[in-house]
């Protein structure tokens, strides 16, 4: 009788913990799961479902590795035709509702752990909403970097821009085999302000901008082994072009989660403000009396390292003093400023082409701005085999003397970093991971 009481007991017991461990959380969880537009197929960690929107369908808690996804982790993908896939990445969490059991239980300790070994302790997003794009754009990125297709914009007046490699560093670009998707370009060449400002001519332009961006779109690819679909490139940008832009790159260095690194890429106008010194960008739809509508320098930096990076690395062939490569973008007053010295924040290095109230000039023999002509061609001799110390003091030491040489004019490039630097950036190599 006793050892029929005692085996009745220990199955009580059995069934005490195991009903503590599902007492909020079962092994399986509900995802409803929606798209506009409707109709696309769902694919759950590289397989479809058989799905499509909108549907519900029930995962478990406990996931296995798999060939896409992590451990408890969900990879979502939307496909419909027509339009890039959407991409969603869903990492497991602990559900609360496991604390609040063993606030409500003490007998609920040891079902603590069947929870984790069930998977009753995780939980996943309920709902699923993916926003598809057509396939001329580029795919939204949410939770998770994602392929992207490449985004090329200039203004309707240049559509017939080709680029003409006429200078020894458009030609015979070193190519370097590995590509690492976690690096991502912004590229941005503005050239032509006249057409989008009927009271300017065609000095004001900032002669072969377009030509340094595009040139150096192909070394990010070639020799920084930037994957393409990783690269945003605008000629001739608008304010809200860029804008739009620098906020869709916030968005992936956010959703890196640490992991990216990211070259930025800007030949056109600067302009100080006039009152404050400080500096702005500004787009081809910004006239010089209005440089408060560009883009804040300041504002660009912060933007960049809202959310943390592996490394952001900027390259300005600019200059913020209003003067410009061949006629300036003036300024009210139509003087030289020498723009305000801010605090940069971040994790971020920045080589610019001039300082002070220098003006960033022109390489007219090499159809590129000197100081880009002078970044591409040590990239192009190195292989991208260089530290960024290493090229930086290259240009510190020889743009200057040919600026003058050539010229008869001083352009000095500075560099500057952020204050809240991760590593020794100057030691970092531009191609070994």
């Amino acid at each position: 009788m006793k050892n029929h009481l005692l085996k009745l007991a220990l199955v009580i017991v059995a069934l005490s913990l195991n009903a503590c461990a599902t007492m909020f959380n079962t092994t399986r969880q509900k995802v409803s799961f929606s798209s506009n537009p409707s109709g696309a197929e769902v694919f759950i960690n590289n397989k479809s479902t058989g799905k499509t929107t909108p549907c519900n369908i029930w995962v478990t808690r406990k996931v296995q590795r798999g060939e896409t996804n992590s451990k408890n982790q969900y990879i979502y993908e939307f496909k419909k035709d027509g339009f890039v896939p959407y991409t969603y990445t869903d990492n497991a969490k602990v559900s609360g509702k496991i604390y609040l059991n063993l606030l409500l239980n003490l007998a609920a300790i040891p079902g603590f752990g069947i929870d984790f070994i069930s998977g009753g302790a995780y939980t996943y997003n309920n709902d699923v909403l993916a926003t598809m794009q057509k396939e001329t754009g580029y795919v939204v990125i949410r939770d998770t970097v994602v392929k992207q297709q490449i985004v090329y914009v200039q203004s309707p007046e240049n559509k017939g821009y080709v680029f003409e490699k006429l200078s020894d560093v458009d030609k015979d670009i070193p190519k370097n085999s590995t590509e690492n998707p976690y690096r991502f370009a912004l590229i941005i060449g503005n050239e032509d302000y006249s057409s989008k400002q009927n009271q300017l001519n065609d000095e004001i332009n900032v002669e072969f901008a377009r030509n340094d961006a595009s040139a150096f779109k192909e070394y990010a690819i070639s020799v920084l082994g930037i994957p393409e679909q990783n690269i945003t490139m605008l000629l001739d940008a608008t304010t809200g072009q860029m804008s739009q832009a620098l906020s869709r790159i916030n968005l992936i260095v956010k959703n890196t989660k640490g992991k990216g690194e990211f070259f930025i890429y800007y030949a056109g106008h600067g302009l100080p403000d006039e009152v404050t010194r400080e500096p702005y960008i500004i787009p081809v739809d910004i006239s010089g009396q209005n440089a408060k509508d560009g883009i804040k320098l300041q504002d660009m930096y912060a933007k960049l390292t809202e959310f943390p990076s592996k490394r952001m690395v900027v390259f300005i062939d600019a200059c913020f003093s209003g003067g410009a490569r061949n006629k300036a973008l003036l300024a009210a007053r139509g003087v030289k400023v020498r723009p305000a010295e801010g605090i940069i924040p971040g994790n971020i290095a920045i080589l610019s082409a001039t300082s002070d109230d220098q003006s960033a000039l022109p390489f007219k023999d090499k159809n590129h701005g000197f100081f880009t002509y002078y970044l591409l061609k040590k990239l192009k001799e190195t292989k991208g085999d260089i530290t960024f110390k290493e090229l930086s003091d290259y240009l510190t030491d020889i743009v200057p003397l040919q600026s003058v040489l050539l010229n008869n004019k001083e352009q000095t490039p500075t560099v500057k970093m952020g204050m809240n630097i991760t590593e020794d950036l100057n030691g970092w190599n531009f191609v070994k991971q």
